[in-house]
């Protein structure tokens, strides 16, 4: 599973297309040629975040060294990251453009269920979500008790939090005793977490 910027992304798409019709690996002048790009530097670099998160291997054998490591492109899934998401008190929405995450495929899930937010702040904690960790979310408009939800209140502003519903009201009831639940009449739901996501390789 790896979390990608769009200049990854495409430095990725193009070695893999070039692999699939020459059957190895370009080199790091043909990137930088495709791409329009005077220096190999930025290839470099991009390449070696690919490397680093287990996307390519280096293989001494291989013409040009890269190899990838996962043969089967049908079994990726990408999933937007769309924003920032309050694990604390809340914040308004922030948008992330030009990242993705990478994940495996699930039955479960198909093309433009899921989207991701990047977590900020350790109100979740004991639910094993911490600070900077992305959160795949599947899209739906309700929760039920006990779920983790992306929730909207008052004046659009977003927060992550467990989901209750109770008399009268909602609670939106953090994952660390440090911190007090949120109570709202109504609130907004824009869809429930499924999966988190530590990115170790930065």
């Amino acid at each position: 599973m790896s979390i990608l910027t769009r200049k990854q992304k495409e430095t990725y798409d193009y070695i893999i297309s070039y692999i699939n019709k020459n059957g190895y690996s370009p080199s790091y002048p043909e990137i930088a040629e495709h791409f329009s790009l005077s220096s190999t530097a930025t290839v470099y670099e991009n390449v070696m975040h690919l490397v680093n998160k287990g996307l390519f291997k280096k293989t001494k054998g291989a013409r040009n060294g890269l190899e990838p490591t996962i043969k089967k492109l049908k079994e990726i899934l990408e999933v937007p990251v769309v924003g920032i998401i309050a694990c604390g008190q809340p914040i308004e929405a922030i948008e992330i453009p030009d990242v993705n995450v990478e994940m495996p495929r699930n039955k479960k899930f198909k093309e433009g269920d899921l989207y991701a937010l990047r977590a900020k702040g350790n109100s979740m904690i004991n639910e094993g979500i911490f600070d900077d960790d992305f959160i795949i979310v599947k899209k739906q408009e309700w929760a039920e008790d006990g779920d983790t939800a992306v929730a909207i209140i008052d004046d659009n502003e977003a927060t992550l939090k467990k989901y209750y519903k109770e008399k009268g009201r909602i609670r939106l009831q953090p994952a660390n005793p440090a911190f007090n639940p949120i109570y709202r009449k109504e609130v907004e739901i824009r869809g429930i977490v499924v999966k988190v996501i530590r990115d170790l390789k930065k």
